[in-house]
This record gives structure tokens, C-alpha cells and sequence, in this order.
């Protein structure tokens, strides 16, 4: 009988051909399952005619829970389901829920769930054991009240979508934006590679200039000097007196074997732990006596109460004393010094070692340093502290030098290492080498003098009286051109009488 209700609704139109989608707009899909044929008909008269949200409702219609599954799987965009319990099976309707949900996957369909044996399924078993969106007996379900249930399910179907459509495009605007930031990290993490790669070349670069001022500064004083005994030795051999000149050559060559020392000694340092503490007292101490041995000057020292220091640090100081010794005998002509080091406080409440040198050479009134004590300078100003040059109330010049401690300063240079300590061994090499020519040079000038053959043995000055100055005891004017090795005569006779200090090392 049910069959051919069936028949009868397919010749008179009941069951649509396939319709368009409810979400582009044209009709909200509204499927009726149920195995009366009447139910099919009726629920079609009642809410044929309306529409909702100006759209219209489009019915599809299945007699089985098997044969809805088959169109749900067809259509995943269902409005509603207007589902009986009771078909094939007593609970038929309630697995067929349960398939939507679980199976199919489908959250969006609002199921209502309408049953003319509610003693089959309590309403309150079915709500609570089945994601239904409402329960409905036949025999309560007017025309009204089915129209206010419909409209109602329809009304949050479309809300679902919007909510699903809006968490679609925020997952996929959050997805591009991930990717944005993804892309934006690989490109700033490419950027601080840069930047850490330019700072490594900045540090090397700068590694290989504070090696060259090393070397600078420690050997350079030493070479002026072995240069300034070959001259004087020339100028005695030129005058017959040989005992003299072979004196001063042996001089010229321990000043060469110990400025070979100190290359080798800084590479040794480089390459080693440049945190080793070490006493700059003793180190400042040794080089106020190396400039009475070589320059044949007077220096009153005073290095006592000092801390151990970096390799860095004592360094420093070790170089502002040498450079203001070799600016004060060859621009002054300075014959008398007096150094003192001890530890102050600072103006910002910390502690400073104060390092200052007074000689009684001559004051042009010229306090700009020359390059050597500006390289110097610059060195102090990066590790916090400061030089200055200027005349003494005594007489003569004074140079000042404020170091902070390693505590109150972040120092610049006790933080440099030894980074390109291979390549520094190089450069330091290089100029050992130019050490043993002045040596071999030495020991020539020596077997001249012993031979009394008067030869010249290394014209490195046009000025005579630079060895006549020394041979009778007085400061060489050519003590501080130490610095370039080789070049270093041709400087010296180009060079003019300045402000203790104020030269060019």
C-alpha cells in the first residue's frame, strides 16, 4: 500500500529532480525521511508554499534510513532533516542520527527528530544519547508549530555555516599569516647570520690592527734605538775611534735580539689565554729601565699598589709609558722623567689606575698628540678611559692616562681575543724578520770594527750630530723613530723638533 502511495507522489509531482545547492543561494535542501508516504505529502503542502530568508525550501524525500544515508552521502549540504525513529528497524532513525554525525562527519545539518511512538524513544534518552537538534511528536506537530520548528532549524543551519565559513577563512588567514611569519623569521634569521657574519669580519679586522699597534709599540721603541747606536757606531769608525764603535754595535745588536724577543713574546701572548692576569708594575717598571739603558735618560719610577691585570691591559699601559719615554727624549729632549701608576676613584664611584709622566724636555705648546699616542688614545677611550698632553706647572710636559678597572669598564680590549692569532703569527713573523737583518746588519758593522776598516755601515741619517750627540752621552734626536722599520731614516730626516709627546712614534 505504502508503494504505491509512493508511485502516486512520483507521478504527481512530490518528488523533485535534482535540485541546486541550499548554500549558492537558489533553496534550502530540506530532506523528509520517513516511511508514510502521508507524512511526505503533507509536510510538502504545508511548508511548499513558504520561504525562508527570502529563499525557498527544496524537498527531497527518502522512505528508508539506508535510503536517506545514500542521499546524505550525495549531499553534504543539507539544511534540515526531518527524521522519523520508527522504519525498517524501531530504531532506524536514531542510527540513521548517529550516521550523520559520526560517519559522515556532518555537524552542520540541524536534525529534528519527530516519532508518533514516544514510548519507543523517551525524549530525554534520545537528547541525551543522540546529537539531535530537537524532538518532536507527530501529534503535536501542527502546521504552526511545524513551520516555527523548521524556520527555527533553518535559521541555525545558516548560522553554523557562517560560523564554519568564518573559521574556514580565519584558519586560512591565520595559515598565510603563519606563512608570512615563517617566511619574515627565515629572512631575519638570514639577516642576523649577516650581521653576526659582518661583526666576525669587523672583530678579525680589528684583531689584526690591535696586533699591528702591539707590535708597534713595543717593538718600534727598540728598533730607534738599535739604529741610532749603528749610526753613532758609523760616525766612530769614520772617526778612528773602532773600541768605541764596537761598544755601540753590540748595544745596536742586543736592542735587535731583544726586539726579535718581543715580536716572539707578543705572538706567544696572542695565542695564549688573554685573561691571564698579569703585573703591570713590573712591566712598567722594566720599560723605565730599558729607556735608562738604551737613551741614557734618568727615570724616577713609582709602580707600586697595582693589580694584576689583563694581557690587554697591562699592555696599554706598558705602551702609553714607552711612547711618552720615545716622544719626550726625541721631540723634547727630555733628560730627566718621573712616572707614577697607582689606583684612584673614579668620578663614577668605581676605581681608575691613573698613569702619569712628567719630563723636563722642551714645550712648544703643542698638545696634540702624534700618531702614535692618538692610536693610543683611541685604544683607552674604547676600554672607558682617557690620555691627555699637556704643559707642567713644573716645567717641561706631563702626559696623563686614566684606565678603568676591568669591573667598572666593559672593556673593549679586555673582551678582544685572540681570533685570528694565525694570521697575527704571520704579520709578527714578517717583522721578526726584518729583527734579524738588523742584527746581521749589527754584526757586520761589528767585524768592521774589528777589522779598523773604516766603511759606512748603514747611512741611516743625514744629521751627524745625532751620533756625535750620542757617542758624548746625550738623548739621540733620533730615539723615537722606531715604528715603520726600514722607513724609519727616511722619516727621521724629515722630521722637526716638537712638544714632548707630540711626535709621530
Amino acid at each position: 500500500m505504502k508503494e504505491e502511495q509512493r508511485m502516486e507522489e512520483e507521478e504527481i509531482g512530490f518528488a523533485p529532480e535534482e535540485e541546486p545547492a541550499a548554500e549558492d543561494g537558489s533553496g534550502w535542501k530540506f530532506l523528509i525521511v520517513d516511511d508514510d508516504p502521508d507524512i511526505h505529502r503533507v509536510t510538502r503542502l504545508v511548508l511548499g508554499p513558504e520561504t525562508f530568508e527570502g529563499r525557498p525550501l527544496v524537498f527531497y524525500s527518502a522512505y528508508s534510513a539506508a535510503e536517506a544515508l545514500e542521499l546524505l552521502r550525495g549531499h553534504a549540504d543539507f539544511a534540515v532533516v526531518l527524521l522519523d525513529v520508527v522504519m525498517e528497524t524501531e530504531d532506524a532513525g536514531l542510527r540513521l542520527a548517529r550516521s550523520i554525525r559520526e560517519e559522515l562527519g556532518n555537524a552542520l545539518v540541524r536534525i529534528v527528530l519527530r516519532t508518533g511512538q514516544p514510548g519507543q524513544a523517551p525524549e530525554s534518552d534520545v537528547i541525551r544519547s543522540y546529537d539531535i537538534n530537537d524532538y518532536r511528536e507527530k501529534t503535536e506537530l501542527t502546521s504552526s508549530k511545524l513551520f516555527s520548528t523548521v524556520y527555527a532549524s533553518v535559521r541555525a543551519y545558516r548560522a553554523a555555516v557562517e560560523l564554519s565559513r568564518s573559521q574556514s577563512r580565519l584558519e586560512e588567514a591565520v595559515r598565510r599569516r603563519t606563512q608570512e611569519l615563517e617566511e619574515r623569521g627565515r629572512q631575519l634569521e638570514a639577516s642576523i647570520r649577516s650581521a653576526y657574519e659582518a661583526m666576525a669580519e669587523v672583530a678579525v679586522l680589528e684583531e689584526r690592527g690591535r696586533i699591528a699597534r702591539e707590535i708597534h709599540h713595543s717593538v718600534g721603541h727598540t728598533m730607534t734605538a738599535a739604529i741610532v747606536q749603528l749610526e753613532a757606531a758609523r760616525r766612530l769608525l769614520a772617526a778612528g775611534e773602532g773600541d768605541e764603535a764596537e761598544a755601540k754595535v753590540e748595544i745596536a745588536r742586543q736592542l735587535a735580539r731583544k726586539g726579535l724577543e718581543e715580536i716572539r713574546g707578543s705572538v706567544r701572548a696572542i695565542a695564549a689565554d688573554s685573561s691571564v692576569r698579569r703585573s703591570a708594575g713590573e712591566e712598567l717598571e722594566q720599560v723605565a729601565r730599558e729607556a735608562e739603558w738604551a737613551s741614557g735618560v734618568r727615570v724616577e719610577a713609582s709602580f707600586g699598589g697595582l693589580p694584576p691585570l689583563s694581557w690587554y691591559q697591562a699592555r696599554l699601559l706598558r705602551d702609553i709609558l714607552r711612547e711618552g719615554l720615545t716622544n719626550g727624549i726625541r721631540h723634547g729632549g727630555a733628560q730627566r722623567f718621573a712616572c707614577r701608576a697607582e689606583v684612584e676613584p673614579s668620578a663614577e664611584g668605581g676605581r681608575r689606575i691613573a698613569l702619569s709622566l712628567w719630563n723636563d724636555g722642551r714645550w712648544s705648546g703643542d698638545a696634540e698628540p702624534g700618531f702614535g699616542l692618538r692610536a693610543l688614545q683611541g685604544q683607552l677611550a674604547e676600554a672607558g678611559g682617557s690620555l691627555t698632553l699637556a704643559a707642567s706647572a713644573r716645567g717641561g710636559a706631563e702626559l696623563r692616562a686614566a684606565l678603568p678597572l676591568p669591573r667598572e669598564a666593559a672593556a673593549a680590549g679586555e673582551a678582544a681575543e685572540a681570533a685570528e692569532a694565525g694570521e697575527a703569527a704571520v704579520s709578527a713573523e714578517e717583522t721578526a724578520e726584518t729583527a734579524d737583518e738588523t742584527a746581521e746588519t749589527a754584526a757586520s758593522a761589528e767585524e768592521t770594527a774589528s777589522g779598523a776598516r773604516l766603511r759606512t755601515v748603514l747611512p741611516l741619517s743625514r744629521e751627524p750630530e745625532a751620533a756625535t750627540a750620542l757617542a758624548d752621552g746625550v738623548a739621540p734626536s733620533e730615539a723615537g723613530e722606531a715604528c715603520d722599520g726600514a722607513a724609519a731614516s727616511e722619516r727621521a730626516d724629515r722630521s722637526e723638533p716638537r712638544s714632548p709627546g707630540g711626535g709621530t712614534p
